[in-house]
């Protein structure tokens, strides 16, 4: 029995004692199998051991004797952390807008506020708006204003919004999100939009009062929660993004402008020396593909279509040590980051439902994948292996879903 299991990492989860043609006999420990089917609150919800340890393929428990203690946790490089959640979308998301309207506060047209093109302008050059500038918003209650650029940050609410993995600020609608809770110290014209929130008439959207109209977004239940209501918190700045839904598309974003993180998506944040783009090649590297659909459990309610991966889930999953990864060659990053991504099958050169042929990833993908199949010893067989097995199963898991075989944007 491996008694120690964080130290020994991956060798030990199981020990294969019959693998034939005919039939594969894995030995677990009863407290390896308990830790698995554990939820995010300690519970014990099912564990993944029938499709996990039976529907697995040979080369995941080849690349876990093999790899060793190359392998890593990611709980032990970085910190995973799911995004906020308003509680009140409609007045903490604002689109830039076109035009300059009448000021509700002032009464006039503000003509050196910016507008969506100027804006935006900024973020293009890798650059934010001066913090005292006024930029013309509207929210999603209709109401049409400006607030100072100090409060507003781009949030990045889905995977549908970054058809590519690099996150593009200018596309992304606002959200409000002073740096304090101290009212006192809010500027201007967010003083008077906090003030107006607590005035405006909000029809609530579900639960037992669903329909009814209330007075001012502090008598949300979604929000009463929080103190000050409008205030979402302290948030960190992160470079690298994780979804909590996948399709057929595979993908941890690039967020070089930091983008503020809506709920349905996780903040990844390097532990100290752990370097970013190494992190970054890591988490979209095919192996780790294949993790994923391996040790992620299907949506609640069983079947196919998007995969749902929690928080626990990730901090549990391997990655290749980024320590160990040789520096990315700028060209193929640069090309990775920026084009569109697609299917997974087709991003290793496969077509289902066949599979004929040998794997012939697009040559970007290939350059990083090396670098993960390098650190890790993995022969050309192998590789062919990992690419073939992790398109197989991502396809198997969207055939599942109503015979739906294309990509939808709204999960990812």
């Amino acid at each position: 029995m491996c008694k120690n299991f964080s130290k020994r990492k991956w060798r030990c989860a199981m020990r294969t004692m019959r693998d034939t043609e005919n039939a594969r006999i894995l030995a677990s420990t009863t407290t390896r199998l308990l830790k698995e089917g554990l939820d995010e609150r300690g519970r014990y919800a099912g564990g993944k051991w029938g499709g996990l340890y039976l529907r697995a393929p040979d080369i995941y428990f080849r690349i876990l004797e093999k790899a060793g203690d190359k392998l890593v946790r990611l709980s032990e490089v970085a910190e995973v952390r799911r995004g906020f959640t308003t509680g009140a979308n409609d007045f903490f998301y604002l689109k830039v807008l076109p035009h300059r309207p009448i000021c509700p506060l002032c009464g006039k047209v503000h003509e050196k506020a910016l507008t969506q093109e100027e804006e935006a302008t900024y973020w293009a050059k890798g650059e934010r708006p001066p913090e005292k500038a006024l930029v013309a918003v509207r929210n999603g209650l209709g109401w049409e204003g400006y607030l100072e650029a100090a409060v507003l940050r781009p949030v990045f609410k889905s995977p549908k919004e970054a058809p590519a993995l690099t996150v593009d600020v200018g596309n992304l609608n606002r959200v409000f999100l002073p740096a304090s809770g101290d009212y006192q110290t809010l500027p201007l014209h967010a003083r008077n939009y906090v003030d107006y929130g607590e005035q405006v008439p909000v029809v609530v959207a579900r639960g037992r009062s669903r329909g009814q109209t209330l007075v001012g977004i502090p008598s949300l239940s979604t929000v009463q929660g929080r103190r000050p209501w409008w205030w979402l918190g302290e948030w960190p700045e992160a470079q690298v993004i994780l979804p909590m839904f996948e399709r057929a598309r595979k993908y941890a974003f690039w967020n070089p402008h930091h983008a503020a993180i809506d709920n349905a998506l996780y903040l990844v944040l390097p532990r100290y020396e752990i370097d970013v783009l190494r992190l970054l090649i890591a988490l979209n590297s095919s192996l780790f593909a294949l993790f994923k659909e391996l040790l992620a459990r299907p949506p609640e309610g069983g079947g196919g279509g998007p995969l749902q991966i929690k928080v626990y889930q990730y901090e549990e999953m391997p990655i290749p040590d980024p320590k160990l990864l040789s520096p990315p060659t700028q060209k193929p990053l640069e090309d990775f980051l920026a084009r569109p991504i697609r299917n997974f099958w087709e991003e290793v050169g496969l077509t289902p439902p066949g599979f004929a042929g040998l794997p012939a990833p697009l040559p970007d993908r290939k350059a990083l994948d090396d670098l993960v199949f390098d650190t890790l010893g993995l022969s050309e067989e192998e590789r062919q292996e990992v690419y073939r097995e992790a398109a197989q199963l991502v396809w198997e898991r969207i055939a599942k879903a109503r015979g739906d075989l294309e990509e939808e944007g709204g999960t990812g």
